[in-house]
């Protein structure tokens, strides 16, 4: 690769025109943390007027040939995230994608139709992951709520999301998690 493919790959996603899923009003999400850092963001969810079970494949392509990254944060249902995955990468030519995971692909206590539709994701996300379609799965422990104050917040999580995507040197895969319970 020549330094110059990377310096014009560098400057076309200096200028971030991001695609999130999840609502961004409800504080609770991921969506929320990521509008604060990308106020400009585009967001699909039904209060936007996206049902991501249902929606047209054809209008999502083209809702994400207008961005440059998607941040894959919403877990819909099993498998509509990788759906989603699977629609940006066959429609966008250039792209900086983020996966959320789940803690569940790293244990061995459950083995749902949930945890098996994010570890395929994550699969998906790292077979992707090219010079042209940069993909980082970023494997979850718990958004704060309520009942557990001491998780990640979802502006952590953004955060962390933004530090990601500003490296140069690129992530494919990474864990963050909210403090264990001692046994």
């Amino acid at each position: 690769m020549t330094h110059s493919v990377q310096l014009m790959r560098d400057k076309f996603f200096s200028t971030r025109t991001v695609i999130c899923t999840g609502n961004p009003n409800k504080n609770t999400t991921i969506a929320s943390g990521v509008k604060k850092i990308w106020p400009d963001a585009t967001f699909l969810c039904r209060s936007t007027g996206w049902d991501l079970e249902s929606c047209s494949e054809f209008d999502l392509a083209e809702e994400f040939k207008r961005h440059n990254t998607f941040i894959n944060a919403s877990n819909i249902k099993p498998g509509v995230q990788k759906k989603l995955l699977d629609i940006c990468h066959n429609n966008c030519r250039f792209f900086d994608v983020v996966n959320i995971g789940s803690m569940y692909e790293l244990r061995d206590e459950r083995k749902d139709q949930y945890t098996i539709s994010k570890i395929e994701l994550k699969n998906t996300s790292l077979a992707y992951n090219s010079f042209r379609f940069q993909t980082t799965h970023i494997i979850l422990g718990g958004i704060q709520c309520d009942q557990h104050p001491e998780w990640l917040t979802p502006d952590e999580i953004a955060s962390s999301i933004q530090w990601t995507l500003s490296q140069r040197y690129k992530i494919p895969i990474v864990s963050i998690t909210q403090p264990l319970a001692p046994w």
